[in-house]
């Protein structure tokens, strides 16, 4: 955590502070509102399935007014994060450093973030008004557990283990094996 460290600040952070200190840092940190969070690297896993659906969606969306775009700090609120995969209106200006819309959010869980992006993540991201839906993917076996925001701002969760998922907000399929392919788990 070089930098961070090093770093003493005799006042609180706020949103402008974080972003102008982490432009300055080697690494990635995200913002729970209060402190920098450094972030972690992840599991072949985890980055063969963004690998895919990063792949998938820019086919997907080829003719829509969209794009996918992945490990992009996003603002959520007054929280800072880095969705694996975010899929936001298009065109985006090329030097985007932090995105403020986004219609759907993907995250990959592992252990260590899984409570973080089932609980923390879906109350930061409900602060971006656009956000139409949010997905977890498993990395230890083909699974989905996708989020989707009702007209007067309720989520509705939904399992998927097989077949494709829905996305609100974007009209299309998405199909689970695609974004496993390569992978295998045990039985």
């Amino acid at each position: 955590m070089n930098g961070f460290m090093d770093t003493v600040l005799d006042r609180p952070w706020t949103m402008e502070t974080f972003l102008a200190w982490e432009d300055r840092q080697g690494g990635k940190y995200e913002f729970d509102g209060r402190d920098p969070v450094p972030r972690t690297g992840g599991s072949v896993a985890h980055q063969d399935i963004v690998f895919n659906l990063r792949g998938l969606l820019g086919r997907l969306l080829a003719e829509q007014p969209f794009r996918a775009i992945h490990e992009t700090r996003l603002r959520a609120g007054t929280r800072i994060r880095y969705p694996d995969v975010v899929v936001c209106p298009s065109p985006l200006d090329q030097t985007t450093r932090t995105l403020i819309d986004a219609v759907v959010i993907f995250e990959v869980l592992s252990d260590d973030t899984a409570t973080t992006d089932r609980v923390n993540k879906l109350i930061d991201y409900a602060a971006v008004p656009s956000l139409r839906s949010y997905v977890l993917l498993e990395q230890t076996a083909v699974g989905a557990t996708l989020f989707r925001r009702e007209p007067g701002g309720a989520w509705i969760a939904s399992a998927h283990t097989d077949g494709a998922l829905m996305l609100p907000g974007l009209d299309l399929m998405l199909p689970l094996a695609d974004l496993y392919q390569g992978l295998t788990f045990a039985a």
